[in-house]
């Protein structure tokens, strides 16, 4: 705080108590003085009431951002071992695919194959070679579409080969090893 500033509550200060020692020199009635006195006692027990009030209300709130910062530790310890508790599992769970890709058993899951999906690849499986037409008579979809998705599913899903001959796309088990691992027996 600058001198300046200081020196303006300085006199404020001594407009305040000047006048009133002023007063109280003045007032030679004990009784008076002893009422000021009394008031003055009074209003400090107030103030300090309401500064007990604020300190308690700190004293509660310091309390509480222990307890927060307890809970923010645990929560992060708790979070470090769920971490290192996945990592195992991914490498205890780790499969390599066709391409001798590792994948991990959430990747698999990821990769489910419907049971239409299985009939068709026992399908193939048995033919060999097939079509969007064999699929659509075999498993009598209205329309080649339906049959053509499927076998595009399984063929981005790396289960199956495509083979073009002519205009017609026939599709064969990428890796019969592999998807036969897939298939029931």
């Amino acid at each position: 705080m600058d001198k300046r500033g200081f020196h303006d509550y300085e006199e404020e200060f001594e407009e305040m108590v000047g006048s009133l020692s002023d007063v109280i020199q003045e007032l030679s009635d004990p009784i008076a003085i002893a009422t000021l006195l009394y008031t003055i006692a009074e209003e400090r027990k107030s103030t300090n009431l309401v500064i007990k009030g604020i300190d308690s209300k700190f004293d509660f709130i310091k309390e509480k951002i222990g307890k927060f910062e307890l809970l923010i530790e645990k929560l992060e310890r708790i979070s470090k071992q769920l971490e290192e508790i996945s990592k195992k599992l991914d490498k205890q769970t780790a499969i390599k695919n066709v391409e001798g890709e590792i994948k991990t058993q959430r990747q698999i899951q990821q990769f489910y194959l419907s049971e239409r999906d299985i009939e068709i690849l026992e399908y193939v499986k048995a033919k060999g070679l097939v079509c969007a037409e064999d699929i659509q008579k075999k498993f009598q979809y209205k329309g080649k579409n339906a049959a053509s998705a499927r076998l595009s599913r399984l063929f981005q899903s790396n289960l199956l080969e495509k083979e073009y001959r002519g205009r017609k796309v026939y599709y064969k088990l990428k890796n019969p090893q592999m998807t036969s691992n897939l298939l029931p027996d």
